[in-house]
């Protein structure tokens, strides 16, 4: 089952989680499981999902499946509800979600934060690799990056690649929670 083989491959890079919780809406479930800081080599608190991968993706090859990750520095454990919800959304809405795509939460993503969209990409970095299962199918692990409107507005006009190129030349924190938008 796919769902166990995320779950095994979580657990052998990174240990068992520090916390976990689960969620519901009608039949699709997800599970968001948290790492620590301190407890892996990413330096951030890693939050992932399990079960977006349990569905076929609309419109791909059914072998192909995805889940979620953020990392962020300092925790925001509330971020566990919007991210469980960005993995329910492509089986809920019926589209395939890939690099450079954007999912809005429709409400701030932790309280008191004005970031309420998530930029969705392949890894920045290795963090982890694609699973292979002996079947064909494949898992896809996809970054979740909080982003204010102001960064939704600039990605929509010049492209996901462009946003990620100005992050890097004003060496924007996009891990840190409490990070202000970048005057656009």
């Amino acid at each position: 089952m796919i769902i166990d083989a995320v779950r095994d491959l979580y657990i052998a890079r990174w240990g068992e989680p520090s916390r976990n919780a689960r969620f519901q809406v009608d039949e699709l479930e997800v599970e968001i499981l948290k790492w620590n800081a301190d407890a892996n080599r990413e330096g951030v608190n890693l939050y992932v999902t399990i079960g977006a991968s349990a569905r076929p993706l609309t419109g791909r090859d059914t072998g192909h499946r995805v889940e979620f990750f953020t990392g962020l520095l300092p925790a925001r454990d509330e971020i566990a509800s919007p991210l469980a919800a960005l993995a329910i959304y492509p089986a809920r809405e019926g589209v395939a979600l890939d690099h450079g795509h954007t999912v809005q939460a429709g409400g701030p993503l932790w309280p008191g934060t004005k970031m309420r969209c998530f930029l969705v990409l392949r890894p920045i970095g290795d963090i982890i690799a694609p699973l292979v299962l002996p079947n064909g199918e494949h898992v896809d692990f996809l970054q979740a990056i909080p982003i204010f409107e102001s960064e939704l507005a600039y990605k929509a006009e010049h492209g996901a690649e462009a946003l990620l190129g100005l992050w890097e030349a004003e060496q924007v924190p996009f891990w840190d929670p409490g990070r202000s938008p970048m005057p656009m």
